[in-house]
C-alpha cells in the first residue's frame, strides 16, 4: 500500500496531467522512483515557457511615447498619469497621445517635446465623463493631430468608449471587447479605479494590475492609466495606487499651479523626462509654457536637495546612491541615473569618487563637518584621491567632468 505522502503527490500530480498507464504495473520503490521522475518532467515542462533564454533575439524597445528622446511609453508595458482633482490629467494625457500621433502640417499647436511616432492607433476609454465632455476630448485630439487640417472631422486612428453607466465588470469587458476587434498601440483607459468595486480592496486591485500587465503583454500594446492622488498628496490614491506604482514603466505626476499644470516624472524605468509645464488656451487646447519663476525657484534639484540638506554639499557617490534609493524606493540603477542626470545639467560635479555642489566647493571649509554650537571647530577635508588608472587614456580630474559620453552599457553601475 502506498504511504500517505506518495498518495498526496500522486493527487496533485493528476490534477495538472492523466498518470501514465505503465504506473499501473508498478509498485513499493519502482512507483516511487517513477513518479518522482513524472513531477520533474511536469515541473520542466511548467517553467520551460518562463527561462529566461540568453541566446534568443530580443526585438528593439519599441517607443510610442517619449518626451525629448525619453522614453515614457513603450510596446508591452503600462504607466500611470497621476494627480489631483482637476490638475488638467486628462488633457495631459490626451496631448501625449494627440503628440505623439500629430502629422507633419505645418500650424498644428501640440507639444513639441513629444517625440513623433508614425502610425498609431490609439483606443481611448473614459469612465468618467458623459459623452458630451467625451467628445470634447475626441476633437481635441483630433485638433492636436492635425486630422481636422487635413480634412477629416475626426481622428481615424483614435477609437473612443465611453462606458460611464456600466458596472466595473462591463466596463472592462467592453474594453476587452474592442482590443479583441483590432490591435491598439495605446490604450487609454481614463479612470482605471472605475475598473473595480473598491480601490482600497489589496487583492482586487493587484488582480486587476496583474491582468493589464498580461493584457499589455499579449496584445502588444502600451496600456496609460489615469487616476486621482490621495488629496494634498502625489500618492495615487489606494492600493490600486500603490500596486500601479510598483509596476508601471511610468509613473507621471501632474499638478497645478494656478493656471499652469507641472508635469514630472515620479518613477520611471527609463530615463526620466525634464519636467515641464503646460497651459490651456482660448480654444481649449494645452500648449507648453514656462514654468512659473516662483516654482522654479523654491524647488531645487532633487539631488542637490539631497546633498546640501544630509551632507553639506559632498559626499562620496556610492553613499549618496544608497541614500536615494532608501528615499525614493528605486533601484540603483535608477539612482545613478538621476546623478548622472544632474551632472550632465551642470547642477552638481563628481572630483574622483565625491559627488559636491558647487557652492560647497566654493567654501574652503566642508559643509558636510560643519556642526552646530558655539566654539567647535571645523574640521577640513581630505580631497580623496583617486587610484591611479590603468589606461593609457588620463583622467581629467576637473569638477566639470560630465558622464554624458557614457551610454547605458558602458556605465559603472
Amino acid at each position: 500500500m502506498l504511504n500517505e505522502s506518495l498518495s498526496s503527490r500522486i493527487r496533485i500530480a493528476k490534477q495538472h496531467k492523466p498518470m501514465p498507464e505503465e504506473f499501473n504495473s508498478l509498485t513499493g520503490i519502482s512507483l516511487e522512483k517513477a513518479i518522482k521522475k513524472w513531477e520533474q518532467e511536469m515541473a520542466e515542462e511548467r517553467i520551460h515557457p518562463y527561462v529566461v533564454d540568453m541566446t534568443k533575439q530580443l526585438p528593439e524597445l519599441k517607443p510610442l511615447i517619449s518626451i525629448n528622446d525619453s522614453c515614457v511609453c513603450s510596446v508591452g508595458n503600462i504607466s500611470a498619469i497621476c494627480g489631483e482633482a482637476k490638475s488638467k490629467k486628462t488633457f495631459l494625457a490626451s496631448a501625449l497621445v494627440a503628440s505623439a500621433m500629430a502629422m507633419p502640417f505645418k500650424g498644428i499647436n501640440n507639444f513639441a517635446n513629444v517625440d513623433k511616432c508614425d502610425n498609431i492607433n490609439v483606443l481611448w476609454v473614459d469612465t468618467e465623463q458623459g459623452e458630451r465632455h467625451v467628445r470634447k476630448v475626441v476633437d481635441r485630439i483630433s485638433r492636436m493631430t492635425g486630422a481636422k487640417l487635413g480634412g477629416s472631422s475626426f481622428e481615424p486612428r483614435l477609437t473612443t468608449l465611453a462606458l460611464r453607466e456600466l458596472s466595473p465588470a462591463e466596463r472592462k469587458a467592453r474594453m476587452l471587447d474592442a482590443m479583441s476587434l483590432m490591435p491598439y498601440d495605446i490604450v487609454v483607459i481614463d479612470g482605471i479605479a472605475d475598473l473595480q468595486r473598491n480601490t482600497n480592496d489589496l487583492e482586487e486591485s493587484d488582480a486587476l494590475v496583474m491582468e493589464l500587465m498580461a493584457l499589455s503583454t499579449m496584445a502588444q500594446t502600451h496600456i496609460i492609466c489615469v487616476l486621482h492622488t490621495n488629496p494634498g498628496s502625489d500618492k495615487a490614491r489606494g492600493h490600486l495606487g500603490s500596486s500601479l506604482l510598483r509596476k508601471a514603466e511610468t509613473v507621471i505626476f501632474v499638478h497645478r499651479a494656478g493656471d499652469t499644470s507641472i508635469v514630472e516624472p515620479q518613477y520611471c524605468r527609463n530615463e526620466p523626462f525634464e519636467r515641464f509645464a503646460f497651459t490651456i488656451n482660448d480654444e481649449g487646447i494645452p500648449e507648453l509654457c514656462d514654468i512659473p519663476t516662483s516654482i522654479e525657484e523654491d524647488r531645487r534639484p532633487e539631488v542637490v536637495a539631497i546633498l546640501e540638506d544630509m551632507y553639506g554639499g559632498t559626499i562620496e557617490r556610492s553613499t549618496l546612491v544608497k541614500k536615494i534609493m532608501e528615499l525614493q524606493g528605486v533601484s540603483n540603477r535608477a539612482a545613478q541615473m538621476k546623478i548622472k542626470r544632474d551632472l550632465d545639467r551642470g547642477f552638481i560635479c563628481q572630483k574622483g569618487n565625491l559627488v559636491a555642489t558647487f557652492d560647497s566647493l566654493s567654501n574652503k571649509s566642508n559643509k558636510s563637518n560643519r556642526v552646530t554650537g558655539v566654539g567647535v571647530p571645523v574640521t577640513p577635508v581630505t580631497p580623496v584621491t583617486p587610484p591611479p588608472q590603468q589606461s593609457e587614456i588620463p583622467v581629467e580630474p576637473s569638477c566639470k567632468q560630465s558622464m554624458a559620453a557614457w551610454d547605458d552599457d558602458d556605465a559603472p553601475f
